[in-house]
């Protein structure tokens, strides 16, 4: 019964022989072109930034990512302090940021997540008293990356918690629309987005990290916040966005993958175990419309996952997949393991490369490249462990190339 299931579910996500139909929005002539090497092109005028569009794969409508016209496939680094270390180590200059951008470049990363907030309340005074030049260090950043070739995920609040304790306020005021929390998320973002909208490099936008992992565990000892205030801040958060970005860029959560008890806890709270359909119906709570990315971050090879049993990481992203599907959503991985998560592995590592490719995840992030290796589980690029994760990336974008479906 597993494998019919696990067949059906192939053929719907096009892993299987089949293909994706022909993007209305290409040449006449067949361009040969990588998205990546056609979006970059000096003649390229479309859009800019990931589209979410249908693509038919054996007859079933599908929602995929797009780039300059054309699906993407890619894998690339996180990068939390690509752009706070000009705050958080480097009084406000650019020296290490540009630094990191020559490495990135150096090593061929074609794309990177990062975070686009300070992490601390504490730290807050860098954009409020200083907002002409934070945002002019991100505008910098953008041009640097625009002439470098290299996209931007920029995950706009990633420490959610650091917003109400600015503002003294409980977490739940994300879910306020009168709360002090709800207008920053509002204000803030709009500032983001507007300093970064025009540029080619934004591939898209994120609202913060693992926000999901955060919801329902009062039962754990930790501060309740209701599965309905991320939500909310989820959807408004979406809703001025789309609103700000006449580029209509994918919008996504920045979540980690689902507990598994996630849905339990949102109507219990238990901590049993999920069925399949709570976890797809949970994960659409967490990627409310108009969002349009179903992130997850995954590090395990096998986890129990919902009423599946014990699934190894291929059938993880298969069902996951599957579930962004049915929901119309696009599927990226925010995380996967990276060198010094897997001890140094490379076997490990490809593993996660392997699963990616078998299974056409279309963006897939390691964890995680700083310039200084001083970020939690972090390599330097003048490492073993630096050579290891920018060789393999290397080698299966080159792969990934070959996609076509």
């Amino acid at each position: 019964m597993k494998r019919i299931v696990l067949l059906t579910a192939a053929l719907l996500l096009g892993i299987l022989p089949g293909g994706c139909g022909k993007d209305p929005a290409e040449d006449p002539v067949k361009d040969t072109r990588s998205a990546l090497e056609r979006y970059w092109a000096d003649d390229y005028t479309g859009d800019l930034g990931i589209h979410q569009r249908e693509c038919i794969i054996n007859g079933a409508s599908v929602p995929r990512m797009y780039l300059g016209g054309k699906l993407l496939y890619v894998t690339g680094m996180n990068c939390y302090n690509l752009f706070v270390q000009c705050h958080e180590s480097n009084g406000m200059k650019t020296d290490n940021m540009v630094k990191t951008v020559e490495v990135l470049k150096t090593e061929q990363v074609p794309i990177v997540r990062f975070s686009g907030s300070p992490f601390y309340a504490r730290q807050f005074h860098f954009y409020m008293d200083n907002k002409q030049q934070f945002l002019a260090n991100l505008d910098y950043l953008a041009t640097m990356c625009d002439e470098a070739h290299i996209l931007l995920i920029p995950s706009i609040f990633w420490n959610t918690g650091s917003v109400p304790d600015y503002y003294e306020e409980a977490a739940t005021a994300w879910g306020d629309k009168s709360s002090k929390t709800y207008a920053h998320m509002l204000s803030y973002t709009t500032d983001i987005v507007n300093t970064l909208k025009d540029h080619k490099c934004v591939a898209m936008w994120e609202f913060g990290n693992e926000f999901n992992l955060a919801a329902d565990i009062g039962s754990a000892g930790y501060t309740d916040i209701p599965a309905k205030v991320i939500s909310t801040a989820y959807k408004g958060f979406a809703e001025h966005i789309k609103a700000l970005d006449p580029h209509g860029r994918v919008i996504a959560s920045g979540n980690s993958i689902m507990r598994n008890a996630q849905y339990h806890l949102m109507t219990g709270p238990s901590w049993d175990n999920d069925s399949y359909e709570q976890y797809k119906e949970v994960t659409g709570v967490f990627t409310p419309d108009p969002m349009t990315g179903m992130s997850e971050h995954i590090y395990e090879d096998a986890r129990v996952f919902s009423d599946k049993g014990t699934v190894g990481r291929s059938d993880q992203l298969l069902y996951a997949k599957q579930v962004a599907a049915e929901l119309g959503k696009v599927y990226y991985v925010g995380e996967f393991t990276g060198p010094k998560t897997a001890g140094g592995d490379s076997l490990m590592v490809r593993r996660h490369f392997i699963s990616h490719y078998a299974q056409r995840v279309q963006i897939s992030l390691m964890w995680n490249y700083a310039l200084k290796g001083d970020i939690e589980w972090s390599f330097r690029a003048d490492t073993p462990y630096g050579s290891m994760a920018f060789n393999l990336m290397r080698e299966y974008n080159e792969r990934f190339k070959t996609l076509t479906e």
